[in-house]
């Protein structure tokens, strides 16, 4: 095996805490309910920039009743990106040992341009020689074009990439291109699974 390819949202990041999308919700003048369901419902469009900021917040806007400014989608955006960097120390505490042990690591991520660039300034980004994300590539995850755009960057075949996602048709996905993939339920089960694909490629 030659590369470690991680999701990040819920692999490398824990999920967005309670008070965080409080905090949003509240910035958008919304229940959590129903700010999650609109969030979630435009999220794919965004992820692919086929809408940006602007565009993706006044859709929510629009169904809520709200016509936000842009000082107030400046703000929506912040506390979205702020969501998504609270790190799980168990996968990092992961990346660290594989970077130490020289292996190389890249990051596929289904994320909008403003969250990728807050992950992106991350110190651990350091660690991934490639961030590669869906709002780049125009292709996400479970689209067998997102791995196969991520395999060309990494100059890889399917058999020498190890793939780590927390969502099960992306782990499907990678699996049917025969890529080595890894279900994400825990730090601790992600590293005995790759340690063991590490070890049987020996």
């Amino acid at each position: 095996m030659t590369w470690v390819l991680f999701d990040y949202g819920r692999v490398i990041s824990d999920p967005p805490p309670e008070r965080d999308v409080a905090a949003l919700a509240t910035a958008a003048g919304a229940e959590v309910p129903a700010l999650l369901e609109l969030y979630w419902s435009w999220r794919p469009a965004y992820d692919l920039a086929e809408l940006d900021a602007r565009g993706y917040w006044r859709q929510i806007g629009m169904r809520l009743g709200r016509d936000y400014t842009d000082a107030d989608i400046s703000e929506l955006v912040r506390l979205d990106s702020e969501c998504w960097l609270h790190l799980a120390d168990g996968t990092v505490a992961l990346v660290e040992e594989l970077a130490g042990a020289g292996r190389r690591l890249a990051l596929l991520s289904n994320a909008p341009t403003d969250v990728a660039a807050a992950v992106s300034g991350l110190p651990l980004a350091r660690r991934f020689e490639h961030l590669l994300f869906s709002c780049h590539l125009s292709a996400a995850k479970p689209d067998p074009r997102c791995f196969a755009l991520a395999l060309d960057w990494l100059g890889a075949s399917p058999d020498e990439v190890i793939f780590i996602d927390d969502r099960p048709d992306n782990v499907a996905a990678a699996a049917r291109l025969g890529i080595s993939s890894v279900h994400f339920t825990g730090p601790r089960r992600a590293r005995a699974a790759v340690l063991r694909l590490l070890a049987a490629a020996v």
